[in-house]
């Protein structure tokens, strides 16, 4: 067979050419890559340090997410929501793209006060803050506007309601100090909850992919607690050296939820996922009916120092 040879312009040309794609493709790669971690990491970077406990919710992804509808609805007020829907006539849900709630506060005081982060869909943030007077008039109170370094806050006259605009399409409500606090986040005079090692290395885990993220890194009173109540008759807690907690439901899943719980090291993770697994053969007396099936459904396994617990809430869209 006769070969055909190119001159050496052309060779070379072919190969700069192919290295050039290989190149950018990489670079295209490393682009997505890059934003993927910033979206997972987003709140990390927007929430203050004295966060500690966080709750992100994607909205648009629990219409894919069965098992994220039925865990908001086991656990949200269905009046709350209806409130809502009849005083400002929003459907929470549909007019929202991403809600994040946090739990903030001082050592001393861990879970002092909330706060709410929300991003509209169908409502612009001017549309929220309407919302958000109306909600107050319609309890009895007032609002006026504060004037402070961070920033102007619509607040109620009491200060326990309060409400910001961070851009045309988010604000931010909770407490006047609340408020401020995140805002002075943005402005970089406040320490971020990156700041926070544990919640930093937690919450990317579990918020990648999912509708329905939670973190929670307990004060000391809190592991104690945790730990008594997670004991099996004489048998070690499944909480023995617990460090955080983590939830997440991935989009599209239709029935399972993964929860994360990190502790001190691995032989402690080996005890806690013994323990589970009994409880899964025989749920413990003081757990009811239908959260007895998301017991008994619990898939465990150990990754080093954490536990992972997948479990079914099927049962709990079908006691509602």
């Amino acid at each position: 067979m006769k070969r055909t040879s190119y001159p050496r312009s052309v060779t070379r040309s072919f190969k700069v050419a192919t290295v050039a794609s290989i190149a950018t493709a990489g670079l295209l790669w490393a682009s997505m890559q890059q934003g993927r971690t910033l979206r997972t990491s987003q709140a990390l970077r927007e929430l203050p340090s004295t966060a500690r406990a966080v709750l992100r919710i994607d909205t648009r992804a629990l219409e894919r997410s069965a098992a994220a509808r039925t865990l908001i609805e086991a656990f949200v007020a269905e009046e709350q929501l209806s409130e809502i829907q009849t005083i400002c006539g929003l459907d929470p849900l549909a007019a929202l793209s991403e809600a994040t709630m946090w739990v903030r506060g001082p050592a001393d005081q861990p879970f002092q006060s909330i706060g709410l982060m929300l991003r509209g869909r169908a409502a612009d943030a001017s549309t929220l803050v309407e919302c958000h007077r109306l909600l107050v008039e319609a309890r009895g109170g007032s609002i006026v506007r504060l004037e402070g370094p961070p920033g102007p806050v619509v607040a109620s006259r009491d200060g326990r309601s309060a409400i910001a605009v961070l851009d045309d399409r988010t604000i931010v409500t909770g407490s006047v100090r609340t408020v401020t606090e995140l805002m002075a986040v943005r402005r970089g005079t406040v320490p971020a909850l990156s700041e926070r090692p544990r919640m930093a290395t937690l919450w990317p885990r579990v918020n990648a992919g999912a509708s329905v993220a939670a973190a929670l890194e307990p004060p000391k009173h809190w592991k104690a607690a945790l730990e008594r109540v997670a004991t099996l008759g004489d048998q070690a807690s499944a909480m023995q050296g617990l460090r955080s907690i983590g939830l997440s439901v991935q989009s599209g899943s239709t029935q399972t939820l993964v929860v994360y719980i990190d502790v001190d090291d691995a032989d402690l993770a080996a005890q806690g996922a013994t323990v589970i697994r009994a409880w899964a053969m025989s749920p413990p007396k003081s757990v009811q009916v239908p959260w007895t099936d998301v017991v008994r459904s619990a898939r465990v396994q150990v990754r080093e120092r954490t536990i992972v617990v997948t479990l079914d809430v099927s049962s709990l869209a079908e006691a509602r």
